[in-house]
């Protein structure tokens, strides 16, 4: 198949152009300079998706500009997707996020489920992958709960009670190239979850067994009234990593029922199973 990957250099997208592409498919992973997600331009995006067969979606920014991730989960998604049905590209593969909701008060999942919406009513065949908290060496966030997990002393919000199903990187981007080259049913959405639901307390304390082999951390308990005052700071420092929004988003669970995404690629694995193999 002749394939665009969007976000192909990222932390998901570049396993799945290397998986892909070792199975004989010609993928395409435009550069921000030939497309500008910020500020795309049509005739370029027709020069990228001419005689291609399906559209890979793989982008997703943290920002603590609303309107940056409205831009580029929501706006220049729904471009795109109209260019592509117009040039004929039947079938579009979306990497979403768990919980995506255009109603969520959280911007980020906001704008994620505007840009799911729009890609399913454009589309003729599309593919949504919603994965839960991501492992794997080299993305942002689970470099910071690395980090965290080698502290000797872990102050955590509500003493990180926060359900979470993490699920590896590698079976994420597996996933997704399954649905590029088995298309499930137009208007599927796959929760991409782990094999196993554990507070952040506990995922900090697997990473601190299996990765640095050290004993169980002291853990101080962090009122979030305490915690909230600064998370305006936090959200520009952080460029919207830590934010009312991150802590909103973790209150409510990151957990998913994942038969779905079993009969993708069999059982995922529980974060002892992924974390002790890294």
């Amino acid at each position: 198949m002749n394939i665009v990957l969007l976000g192909g250099s990222g932390f998901v997208g570049s396993r799945v152009a290397k998986m892909l592409r070792n199975k004989g498919h010609i993928v395409t992973t435009p550069t921000r300079k030939e497309l500008d997600l910020l500020n795309p331009n049509r005739q370029n995006i027709e020069k990228i998706f001419a005689d291609k067969e399906v559209i890979i979606n793989a982008v997703g920014v943290m920002s603590r500009y609303d309107e940056v991730l409205d831009k580029v989960h929501y706006q220049t998604p729904k471009l795109l997707a109209e260019i592509a049905a117009d040039m004929n590209i039947k079938h579009w593969v979306q990497l979403s996020a768990l919980g995506a909701d255009s109603q969520y008060p959280a911007e980020f999942l906001a704008s994620k489920g505007r840009g799911d919406n729009a890609v399913l009513h454009i589309m003729p065949s599309v593919n949504i992958a919603r994965p839960s908290v991501i492992y794997g060496r080299g993305g942002a966030s689970c470099e910071l709960f690395i980090k965290l997990a080698k502290l000797p002393i872990l102050g955590l919000p509500e003493k990180g009670d926060f359900a979470l199903q993490p699920v590896h990187v590698d079976e994420v981007a597996q996933g997704l190239a399954n649905m590029t080259e088995n298309p499930v049913p137009h208007s599927t959405v796959v929760n991409m979850t782990g094999g196993k639901v554990v507070s952040m307390a506990q995922y900090l304390a697997i990473m601190r067994q299996n990765l640095h082999h050290k004993p169980p951390a002291k853990m101080l308990n962090i009122p979030l009234s305490l915690i909230k005052p600064f998370l305006p700071i936090a959200k520009v420092l952080s460029n919207g990593m830590l934010s009312p929004d991150s802590i909103k988003m973790l209150q409510d669970g990151n957990t998913a029922d994942n038969t779905a995404f079993a009969r993708l690629l069999g059982t995922p694995q529980s974060p002892e199973m992924f974390i002790q193999a890294a």
